[in-house]
């Protein structure tokens, strides 16, 4: 299989069809090609081949090269995301302003004004700057945070946000970590040791890799890294607050949740 059926399924909630995913997610595969390989290798009808290739060229995701046999690339996929993660979050604001426009309409005037939640995406730069939010998320924690990060990112951010997730697991905030290692006998640092002291801090650790670094707090917003292979600081932290993001991003944590395996400290 060229590509795993969950990354075609991740396209799709960025506002790909299932054809455009495939064909994208070809694309990114086996680097320019022509529309026979493509079918071949898709497995569909050469027309909806073509009519899906001018649909990705005209969202600026595949280019086209004029030649015989004419030949497409695929736009690398990290400027793909971008320009569908800006396009997403342009959605959802006219989305929001036209159902305050709808609310208004309908409103009486005895009627108390409906309040329409702002959803935002913001991207964060820089690691002082990423860290000082991360730090305010702890920081604010009322409920719960549930973070699915590779190890070496997570003790990172435990080195720099350690005294934050004191704070808020003393306020009774329950902690879930999820960590992707290749070591399954890891040995971790005595900041972890301490943290596992705590009855409403719990760590899981996995070999499976999830391609992602996500923190939720309390269900109602969360954080994940544009790049999830690169350091803190190397790479822009996207903020949001979007129920389906939220939803997409509690789901996936549920599941790595349920895989993983339970860190046994040194004196368990």
């Amino acid at each position: 299989m060229l590509f795993e059926n969950q990354d075609a399924q991740f396209l799709t909630q960025l506002g790909f069809t299932e054809t455009q995913a495939k064909l994208y997610l070809t694309l990114l595969k086996t680097g320019k090609t022509d529309v026979a390989k493509l079918q071949k290798l898709t497995k569909i009808a050469r027309p909806v081949v073509y009519r899906t290739l001018d649909e990705l060229q005209e969202k600026g995701l595949v280019e086209k090269e004029i030649a015989l046999p004419q030949g497409y690339n695929a736009t690398p996929i990290h400027l793909a995301l971008q320009t569908l993660v800006l396009q997403r979050t342009e959605d959802c604001r006219k989305i929001a302003e036209q159902t305050k426009e709808f609310l208004r309409k309908f409103q009486q005037d005895n009627e108390e004004t409906v309040q329409v939640e702002d959803y935002k995406f913001i991207m964060l730069n820089g690691k002082e700057r990423i860290i000082h939010k991360m730090k305010q998320q702890h920081d604010s924690a009322k409920i719960s945070v549930d973070i699915l990060s590779t190890l070496p990112r997570w003790l990172q951010i435990l080195e720099e946000c350690f005294e934050n997730y004191l704070r808020a697991l003393g306020r009774g905030v329950k902690y879930r970590v999820i960590a992707e290692t290749l070591n399954s006998e890891a040995k971790l640092s005595r900041k972890v040791e301490i943290l596992m002291a705590k009855p409403n801090f719990r760590l899981k650790l996995t070999l499976n890799s999830h391609k992602t670094n996500s923190a939720i707090f309390d269900r109602r917003e969360a954080t994940f890294n544009f790049y999830p292979s690169k350091f803190l600081g190397e790479s822009p932290l996207i903020w949001t607050n979007h129920p389906s993001f939220m939803s997409m991003c509690q789901d996936q944590f549920e599941s790595a949740w349920k895989s993983a395996r339970k860190y046994k400290t040194q004196k368990q």
